[in-house]
């Protein structure tokens, strides 16, 4: 009876360590599986692919692993995608494609909803600045000019934006890459607004702005 007893321990245990196991292995898989997503959608976004195999990674990533930590920069990449496809086909193809800033203005919409009060927030300032520069382009100033407020007020929350380029460009020479107070920034931005220039000429002197004030 003792020897039975013994045995009976022997193999809940081993039945409670292997599920301990299998869990923790599932769990490595499903967050391992959400990083790989998110690195392959960097990845061609980084080359510049406008065949939405980068949204698709995202997208993945918001279907599959919606609470986890990737979906967070999932959101926010998926709108500075379809921003970054504007440019690129209308630089490529001289086609405007008004959809891609629709899609663009839906996700970084969701990141400023989904992660106001939760998450890391790390891309508040910059989603709301990047929503500003699309309605810029689209000729909304008011707009524009809303979205920038709206970044002054989360600007204790997330303080700093990254700018690579303040829109793409094929132009090496426009590239910024800098750490911006997201304060200043939207200060900088607003008055920009202010003057009467082009969409392009203001975004000359945006990027001259970044380069003096942004490292």
């Amino acid at each position: 009876m003792e020897m039975r007893t013994r045995h009976l321990e022997r193999v809940r245990c081993t039945i409670t360590i292997a599920f301990l196991l299998t869990v923790g292995c599932t769990y490595s898989v499903r967050a391992q599986s959400a990083a790989q997503l998110l690195k392959e959608g960097t990845y061609y976004q980084g080359l510049d692919d406008i065949t939405d195999r980068a949204a698709d990674r995202y997208r993945q990533i918001l279907a599959k692993y919606p609470k986890s930590v990737q979906a967070e920069r999932a959101t926010f990449y998926l709108g500075t995608y379809f921003d970054k496809k504007f440019y690129i086909l209308e630089e490529r193809n001289r086609v405007q494609d008004w959809s891609s800033f629709n899609q663009a203005e839906a996700a970084l919409n969701t990141y400023v909803d989904n992660y106001s009060l939760k998450g890391s927030k790390a891309y508040l300032a910059d989603s709301y600045h990047t929503l500003a520069v699309i309605a810029l382009r689209r000729g909304r100033l008011d707009d524009a000019k809303e979205f920038l407020a709206r970044m002054m007020k989360v600007a204790k929350t997330d303080p700093k934006v990254f700018m690579y380029k303040v829109v793409w460009s094929p132009n090496p020479d426009d590239v910024v890459r800098g750490s911006c107070d997201s304060y200043q920034l939207a200060v900088a931005t607003l008055a920009i607004l202010e003057g009467d220039s082009s969409f392009s000429q203001r975004v000359a002197q945006l990027r001259n702005w970044c380069r003096a004030n942004c490292r």
